[in-house]
């Protein structure tokens, strides 16, 4: 087998066969980098016949002005139980940049889960992590022990995942809890759409997400990283999405209405029926009782709600947005990359109402994995994520744990002296 470069074309035809690619593997994500001004490059791995076993979207980062080091984020995409191929692609790999002399060195994150688990409960270890590090260790590379909390330049190492492949719509609300549930059934209830925003709308997104940061824990997002998510919304087209729940004021309230117009009609019927049958000398049975009460009570969070929607529509007008994410969909899976909310709206179920439409989408497009993307690992109630961790588990997931992030020298003296390693 050999490794060479291979035309964007035919690197996209092979990634459309895999069943599960992380979207920093797809061309779409290269044309966004090169859009930045980074050189990248697709390789692949053939055998003798010419088919391809492997490839790798290549990003050359400068290093110390004169030098590059090269990235493979969530990558190469190969069989990572091949521990023949395993071998072959990154020695082959090396070699193939070796022949630059300004090439340092290759960070790598592998698409291998390093173990299972059920929700958060760690399981077997997964025997491929020793076919990579057998293969890394032949070639002199070292495991980074830093996660993306710790330095920009490490990817995420840990999500939360749900598997839907094959089921139905009901099957994935009947899987999550109760509190995702309820959001989900608010859908054509309380007045709330769900859009998506072209990439000249993202300012509404970064509205979004600057509130979130200024609430929580969450880093404020940078111009630079704005930029990056709008040129990857122009490269990926279709495959990068935006939803906005936003909050039809005047449709709530016309909604509010036509409710209470029949549970009053329900009170009315009953109440009628209650004088009547007082004038007989007869009581109502305890069914009915208890159906009034619910009615009168239905009304009174009728009257709440109308209250509370008529304060939000004086505040902030007839429309008005209550949450935005940003998602990416790659071969077999949506990653859920993005997300923040306007506190003081939570009780409009914007952030569910997203999720619900998602994963909907995820049915309708035969795609299987829902990708809730990266948690800190750390499961504790202490954990600086712990709320965020306990959000997504109400997806009723798994998480999945990779085996992190790998570099391998490729001229090792100038590597190590000009600190590209670990």
């Amino acid at each position: 087998m050999r490794l060479s470069r291979v035309s964007e074309s035919e690197y996209s035809e092979y990634i459309d066969t895999q069943s599960r690619v992380f979207y920093t593997q797809l061309p779409g994500y290269g044309a966004t980098r090169r859009a930045e001004g980074y050189t990248v490059d697709y390789v692949g791995m053939r055998r003798d016949n010419g088919v391809l076993v492997g490839v790798a979207l290549l990003v050359f980062q400068p290093w110390k002005k004169l030098f590059h080091r090269v990235t493979v984020p969530y990558g190469p995409v190969l069989d990572w139980s091949d521990a023949g191929l395993v071998t072959e692609f990154l020695s082959g790999l090396v070699a193939y940049l070796r022949r630059d002399p300004r090439t340092l060195s290759i960070r790598v994150n592998p698409p291998v889960l390093a173990r299972s688990y059920e929700d958060i409960t760690p399981g077997d270890v997964n025997p491929d992590v020793a076919v990579l590090e057998a293969a890394v260790t032949a070639l002199n590379g070292v495991h980074v022990d830093r996660e993306f909390y710790d330095s920009s330049d490490i990817q995420v190492r840990f999500s939360y995942t749900k598997d839907i492949e094959g089921m139905t719509y009901k099957q994935v609300a009947s899987s999550v809890a109760q509190g995702a549930r309820t959001g989900f059934n608010k859908l054509g209830t309380n007045g709330v759409e769900v859009r998506f925003l072209e990439a000249d709308q993202f300012d509404v997104l970064e509205r979004v997400l600057g509130h979130t940061a200024q609430r929580t824990d969450m880093h404020e997002i940078s111009s630079g990283a704005s930029k990056f998510y709008r040129d990857l919304k122009e490269h990926l087209g279709q495959d990068v999405m935006a939803p906005v729940a936003v909050l039809d004021c005047v449709k709530a309230l016309k909604t509010i209405a036509e409710e209470r117009e029949q549970v009053q009609a329900q009170i009315t019927e009953i109440e009628e029926l209650e004088a009547k049958m007082e004038a007989e000398g007869k009581v109502l049975n305890k069914k009915r009782r208890n159906a009034l009460k619910e009615h009168r009570d239905r009304i009174g969070v009728l009257e709440r709600r109308e209250n509370d929607t008529l304060a939000v529509q004086k505040d902030h007008g007839d429309e008005v947005v209550l949450a935005a994410s940003l998602f990416v969909h790659s071969p077999g899976e949506l990653v859920y990359l993005l997300s923040g909310a306007y506190d003081e709206f939570q009780s409009y179920y914007g952030i569910y109402l997203i999720h619900r439409t998602m994963l909907e989408w995820c049915l309708e497009n035969q795609v299987g994995t829902y990708n809730l993307y990266g948690i800190t690992g750390d499961f504790s109630d202490t954990a600086s994520d712990h709320g965020v961790l306990q959000f997504k588990r109400q997806f009723g997931g798994n998480v999945e744990e990779l085996v992190g992030t790998y570099d391998l020298p490729v001229h090792a003296f100038l590597a190590k002296r000009l600190g590209a390693l670990g």
